[in-house]
């Protein structure tokens, strides 16, 4: 039961922080540094974004199979990006899907911070002088 609770409720997973060694960390951060990781993580993303904009467009995600699931008409509908999903296991969906949920909820924070500053009135004195 690494970083899952439960909370009584139904056995329901809940999440728990996970408390990192400073050696996990410089594993980490050296690991990262790699070109091949850093090539594999750029894969991945691209085919997250692939799946991601499918499921906007109405296709499911099977969780049994890791797979997109859609019509044959939908699979049409997209053809050149269909070939390199369809049929194709992404176990990886649920995972990402969490991280970049949060990004996106944290880029939105800050694009509200932003307007909220441009909407702001600007207060300034007007100083005129009469001849």
């Amino acid at each position: 039961m690494d970083r899952f609770g439960r909370n009584g409720v139904g056995n329901v997973a809940v999440r728990r922080p996970v408390r990192w060694s400073r050696d996990e960390e410089r594993a980490l951060i050296e690991c990262s540094e790699t070109t091949a990781i850093q090539n594999h993580l750029r894969s991945l993303m691209r085919m997250y974004k692939k799946v991601h904009y499918l499921l906007e467009q109405g296709f499911t995600f099977d969780v049994e199979t890791n797979q997109v699931v859609g019509t044959d008409e939908q699979w049409n509908a997209v053809e050149p990006l269909g070939r390199c999903v369809r049929n194709r296991e992404f176990p990886h969906l649920p995972k990402l899907d969490e991280i970049m949920i949060y990004k996106r909820q944290q880029e939105a924070a800050r694009n509200d911070r932003e307007h909220e500053q441009e909407a702001a009135p600007m207060e300034c004195e007007i100083f005129i002088e009469f001849a």
